[in-house]
């Protein structure tokens, strides 16, 4: 008989997730009490079900010497170390499409929020103060929209962004002139993008390529009065360029869900600043999203110790595909 695959979830993961693993006979599921992890913890463990509060690094990984698989129940995966695990001869996967839906809804509501000033809106009316001259807002028929990573969120955003009559641009250089024309969008480069768009969204995951991709250089030519939000990871954009940028009337309103450090700290000049819409890190947070992500994770276990069927591996061929 073959002896049981020992299962470490260090996350939450859902009860049907949990009970579709529980119902196969080659797993040994454990559980630990935080989302963080020990090198003893991980000792002859074959697989790790995680989520982003669990990073996987190189000094975690090297007495793992029984560990063959590592799932993330997340679309971005910087909080793994790749290169330790190609090392380590370690299967990672992901689940990409599971927060797509979710994702971009939050970036369309940040959008929104920003075109109509609902914070401050909101603001106004609970402190008793009515002056709608202070709170003219715009419509976005007939603007541009620059998607920043034309993947599966970016391409949802753009969706939406015709939907409402917008002309949409993009930047991807990974992404073939198929994408490109399936979702109405027009190719430009990012300068081009950033010249042009007067709402820009970022969909791409953190990597070297990507990290401050949006900085003072480039802040410097962005169309005035623009609306930005990202909705991808905090270290994409250079919070105190950014923060700079807003003060100038460069960048007009921004909707920030992720932010270099999280959580942010109450010490950072963005918090003081009017035309700016925080919230803390929910792009994936729908309920929706948290089953398909636990059950897309969970398949993808079974299937690689049922018969080694893999999907959605990790390092993605292509830099930005998968977001």
């Amino acid at each position: 008989m073959t002896k049981a695959k020992r299962l470490l979830i260090t996350d939450r993961l859902s009860q049907a997730a949990f009970l579709l693993l529980q119902e196969q006979d080659f797993f040994q599921i454990e559980k630990t009490p935080a989302p963080e992890i020990t090198v003893e913890q991980i000792k002859g463990v074959n697989v790790l079900l995680i989520r982003s509060r669990t990073p996987i690094d190189e000094k975690l990984l090297s007495d793992a010497r029984q560990l063959q698989l590592i799932v993330t129940a997340t679309s971005g995966f910087d909080h793994i170390d790749l290169k330790a695990c190609e090392k380590w001869g370690i299967t990672v996967m992901n689940t990409p499409s599971a927060n797509v839906n979710t994702a971009a809804q939050l970036t369309w509501s940040l959008v929104l929020a920003c075109a109509h000033h609902l914070v401050k809106a909101h603001a106004q009316v609970k402190a008793g103060f009515w002056n709608r001259d202070l709170l003219i807002g715009q419509e976005l028929e007939g603007k541009v929209y620059g998607v920043v990573g034309l993947g599966r969120i970016g391409s949802r955003v753009a969706e939406i962004a015709e939907a409402f009559g917008m002309q949409v641009i993009a930047y991807d250089p990974y992404a073939d002139d198929e994408r490109f024309r399936s979702r109405q969008a027009e190719r430009v480069s990012y300068e081009e993008l950033l010249k042009r768009a007067d709402v820009i969204s970022f969909h791409v995951p953190l990597t070297k390529e990507t990290s401050g991709m949006l900085s003072s250089s480039q802040l410097e030519y962005i169309q005035r009065g623009v609306i930005l939000v990202n909705t991808s990871r905090g270290a994409v954009i250079v919070e105190q360029d950014l923060c700079q940028a807003l003060e100038k009337g460069w960048v007009g309103s921004c909707g920030l869900d992720v932010f270099e450090k999280e959580p942010l700290s109450r010490s950072s000049s963005l918090l003081r600043l009017q035309n700016v819409l925080f919230t803390p890190h929910v792009g994936a947070n729908s309920l929706e999203a948290f089953h398909k992500a636990s059950e897309q994770a969970a398949s993808k276990i079974i299937s690689f110790f049922r018969d080694g069927t893999t999907s959605d591996t990790l390092p993605p061929k292509a830099a930005w595909y998968g977001l």
